[in-house]
């Protein structure tokens, strides 16, 4: 079981913070700056409210039993994903703490990652609860966007297509369209998703993957790769392109929270699914933080590669550079003795119900 190397997220120094990405950071507002766009926009954005966290705070809720054989347990995700984001925001009042990161005037997307199939992909039991504390935020429905590449993967992972205006919509890119232009970044380029640039927040929602170029998958490649057109344009710099493009304000500007789903850990084999790889985990993350959360995903792949006997990643030649290079660049800590993993465990999922 993972264990918090930190007794307080707050503890982090001046230097640290500096380091991180200067006054923006000292304040825990990873991930907040606002963004390039228009006017009402950034105005949007601007407003965004600030939460009580801080970079490097990793927020980990554990039930046992809370993955099925294909599915998590309704009840078990809904209660951890809550969990999780009043922990993180230190307000239990669910409309309050889930405020804390959306308000009611806001765009709100929702990016999953459905790349993986059926049984490798962001669970539906995951999303529904997440709906569930933006709508208690004050966001009508008609703001909430469910979102992500590709149409049929959506379909399979269980994601059911709702298109009108003024109701909670799921779409894919293809539907609302990519900017004309392309936006650049070292290492890659790409068009970006209207599903993306519509939103004026965006809840990062990934899995915990192994990764056959980037080495795992996560919170940044799941809003890099995961909101331009052509993701194989990144891919030949992978290392490179994943930190700058989102460092880029249309994405970093937009991500408010990250809750990522651990109900099970893909570590070979992705980022489609193997079934020979694939472990429950139990688990639901909560961070405003993209690499640290990022260099969990990276400790969980690579427990459970060491549990299973298998070479590091380093070692079959694809170690996850990008995440150093993505604190380098200001967008949250990779030093894990600097990272406040604060797990809690709750009961088991009952037999009975």
């Amino acid at each position: 079981m993972l264990k918090p190397h930190h007794p307080d997220p707050t503890l982090l120094t001046r230097r640290d913070a500096l380091k991180i990405g200067g006054a923006a950071a000292a304040l825990g507002l990873v991930g907040l700056a606002p963004f390039e766009g228009r006017a009402q926009d950034k105005a949007a954005c601007a407003k965004g409210p600030l939460p009580r966290t801080g970079p490097g705070h990793v927020v980990r809720i554990h039930k046992p039993g809370m993955m099925t054989r294909t599915s998590p347990d309704p009840a078990a995700a809904r209660e951890m994903v809550h969990k999780a984001v009043t922990t993180l925001a230190g307000d239990d009042d669910l409309g309050r703490a889930w405020g804390r990161f959306v308000q009611k005037e806001d765009r709100v997307g929702i990016k999953i990652n459905v790349l993986g199939g059926r049984l490798s992909s962001t669970m539906k039991e995951v999303v529904d609860p997440i709906v569930e504390g933006v709508r208690a935020a004050g966001v009508p429905d008609g703001n909430i966007l469910i979102f992500d590449q590709f149409g049929g993967n959506m379909r399979g992972a269980r994601y059911e297509w709702q298109e009108k205006p003024g109701k909670l919509r799921v779409l894919n890119h293809d539907v609302l369209g990519y900017e004309t232009n392309f936006t650049s970044a070292e290492g890659g380029k790409g068009k970006l998703a209207k599903t993306l640039t519509w939103c004026t927040a965006v809840i990062d929602v990934p899995v915990l993957k192994d990764h056959d170029t980037a080495g795992v998958t996560c919170a940044i490649k799941n809003m890099v790769c995961g909101c331009v057109e052509r993701p194989p344009l990144m891919h030949g710099q992978i290392h490179t392109a994943l930190p700058h493009f989102y460092a880029r304000e249309e994405i970093r500007g937009r991500v408010r929270l990250i809750v990522a789903d651990g109900s099970f850990c893909l570590y070979d084999g992705g980022p489609k699914h193997n079934a020979a790889a694939h472990a429950p985990h139990d688990s639901v993350y909560a961070t405003t933080d993209p690499v640290a959360m990022d260099a969990i995903c990276l400790e969980v792949v690579e427990g459970y590669r060491a549990e299973n006997k298998m070479r590091s990643l380093a070692a079959v030649r694809r170690p996850a550079t990008y995440i150093e290079l993505a604190e380098k660049l200001g967008l949250g800590i990779a030093d894990r003795t600097k990272i406040n993993l604060q797990t809690i465990d709750l009961p088991p999922v009952s037999a009975n119900g």
